[in-house]
């Protein structure tokens, strides 16, 4: 596996959990707002979210994979 798949794989496993992370934060949020007293659980957020997220993450994840290889190329 080359470098530029290897971070792309790496960066979307960890930014895909944070986005997760963050999208179970906002969510704790608004329900803490709207329904005081209410518990949150955590949960994966519904298909059409989970699929936004993952879009991003991944269009992200492949810039920075290109842009560390291109770096790595250049310094050698």
């Amino acid at each position: 596996m080359n470098t530029k798949t290897t971070v792309t794989l790496v960066t979307f496993g960890l930014f895909m959990t944070e986005a997760i992370l963050h999208y179970n934060l906002g969510a704790k949020k608004t329900l803490e707002k709207v329904e005081k007293g209410k518990k949150y659980k955590y949960h994966i957020p519904p298909t059409p979210q989970l699929l936004e997220l993952a879009l991003f993450v991944g269009l992200f994840s492949v810039a920075n994979g290109i842009i560390i290889d291109a770096i790595q190329k250049k310094n050698k």
